[in-house]
């Protein structure tokens, strides 16, 4: 099997990315998620949305290190992201805080992507990197507000961009780790207003892109 180089380094990047501390979480802390999404998505008995998996005995590491409602919250987006309502977002935020709770998202889609990535070509998933000292860094925006289109605090100004492209703004970390995969796996940013763009001669055209694309997001039930 062949890959794009720059679509192999993007992935490795990503998984050093969960390794190392963010604004928010620690290193340790974000490993441990990442874990738990992995185990959301293969999980062949999978919890319904409305279990904990806090709750059942054995699923989490004994003294984990990220609260059990962040655990909860990682699986269920992992495995029934569909499912989540505003009314979830505020009953989570408001324990571990909104701009976590974006940290927290950043960390299961970026573990989704690669899982379903790796399943799609059949080769194994690699390990999580052992997670690298050091405390989260508090990194955020000089002004963070609250949006029309999000339910998440975004860097301001707010609703000057799509709405799911904002969504990790007031996260530079997470935000920069959204673009660098989206380029590999989707398209540069700066070609997202080229109608005719492709990525290579006899490749998919920027229609079939776009239809690969919607359509993937209907199955996946992603209703934005």
């Amino acid at each position: 099997m062949n890959v794009r180089e720059d679509l192999s380094q993007a992935h490795r990047l990503a998984w050093e990315h969960i390794a190392t501390p963010g604004s928010w979480w620690t290193a340790a802390q974000r490993v441990e998620l990442a874990d738990t999404a992995i185990g959301a998505l293969r999980d062949v008995e999978p919890l319904p949305p409305w279990a904990s998996v806090s709750a059942v005995e054995g699923r989490l590491p004994v003294g984990h290190v990220a609260p059990a409602i962040a655990h909860d919250a990682t699986y269920r987006i992992a495995r029934h992201a569909g499912t989540i309502t505003e009314d979830l977002y505020r009953k989570v935020s408001e324990e571990i805080g909104p701009l976590p709770y974006v940290e927290l998202v950043s960390i299961v889609t970026t573990i989704a992507a690669v899982v379903h990535f790796c399943r799609n070509v059949g080769v194994d998933l690699p390990a999580l990197p052992e997670p690298r000292p050091g405390d989260p860094t508090g990194e955020a925006p000089e002004e963070v507000v609250q949006p029309k289109y999000n339910w998440v605090p975004v860097r301001a100004p707010a609703d000057q961009m799509a709405a799911v492209v904002q969504a990790y703004t007031a996260v530079p970390g997470e935000f920069l780790n959204l673009w660098r995969m989206s380029e590999a796996q989707y398209m540069p940013a700066g070609k997202m207003v080229d109608p005719n763009w492709s990525r290579r001669e006899g490749g998919l055209s920027r229609p079939q892109t776009e239809l690969v694309a919607s359509r993937v997001a209907q199955l996946r039930e992603c209703f934005y």
